[in-house]
């Protein structure tokens, strides 16, 4: 989360790591979003929203960064993007728990990465300006 936090503003910003010592867990905490329901804006304005999520995600990908995890799983309950929150100044990426960094899991690994959350891109697009 801190690595894509230097690249860009896309994934919510790591504020810090506490212990409750009541659950015997640690919890990030993170910056607080607000999010909209997707059809808030006019379709012409989520056509530009989605273009800057779209750079922005490049730019991640460029960096070595892959959140890996666009869409939910079909066999997970839950909304199947709700792991992208549309605010009032942007699309945002939650839910870092499984993304990998380029230098961890080596070339091959990263761009079949790449290429699925390319994929899930392209339905998202579909699913966010079809709204």
């Amino acid at each position: 989360m801190r690595f894509a936090n230097e690249v860009n503003g896309l994934v919510v910003k790591f504020s810090r790591l506490e212990v409750n010592e009541t659950l015997g867990v640690d919890m990030l905490v993170m910056e607080r979003l607000y999010p909209l329901d997707f059809r808030a804006h006019e379709a012409e304005i989520r056509e530009i929203q989605f273009d800057v999520f779209a750079d922005e995600l490049r730019t991640l990908h460029a960096a070595g960064f892959a959140h890996h995890d666009l869409q939910r799983p079909s066999n997970l309950p839950g909304e199947r993007f709700d792991n992208i929150l549309l605010t009032a100044q942007s699309l945002r990426l939650i839910d870092v728990g499984i993304s990998v960094l380029h230098r961890q899991v080596g070339e091959a690994f990263f761009n079949a990465y790449v290429q699925r959350e390319l994929e899930e891109l392209a339905r998202f697009r579909a699913f966010f300006l079809g709204r």
